[in-house]
């Protein structure tokens, strides 16, 4: 794999947060292939407690859950630590880290809320990097 594609799928780990961070759901879902899937399991559960399987599902997701917080708060989606676990010129697997602030829009400061690690599989399409698949292994239940 060449210098390029690994600079290409680190920017697009930092597009999914900067789109998501400023609640733009379509340039959200872009960052995933047409079939993308995107999963969150959490601590204690072999099951995924959310798995969506479309860029459109993703969008629909998104685009609910980013209205919600319009006006509310803000979050920051932290990536760090990205690792390549494979890498083919027309396929990557990656790990990164995550750590997710909020930060109520009366709140002098950010908290955290939310950390784990991201398991990526990339795909190299005609529109660039593209993730085919997304799960998000979060270190606390988020549910609750």
């Amino acid at each position: 794999m060449s210098v390029e594609d690994k600079l290409a799928i680190q920017e697009a780990i930092v597009r999914y947060s900067y789109t998501y961070d400023s609640l733009d759901a379509f340039a959200f879902a872009e960052l995933f292939v047409e079939d993308g899937v995107f999963e969150v399991f959490v601590p204690g559960n072999s099951s995924a407690v959310l798995r969506l399987e479309s860029r459109a599902a993703i969008r629909t997701w998104a685009a609910q859950r980013l209205d919600a917080r319009r006006g509310v708060f803000r979050s920051r989606h932290h990536q760090s630590g990205t690792i390549f676990d494979e890498l083919t010129s027309g396929s990557a697997r990656t790990r990164t880290m995550l750590l997710v602030t909020h930060q109520g829009l009366d709140e002098p400061l950010p908290r955290p809320t939310l950390s784990g690690v991201y398991y990526d599989r990339w795909q190299k399409t005609s529109g660039g990097w593209r993730i085919a698949h997304r799960a998000a292994y979060v270190d606390s239940d988020v549910t609750e």
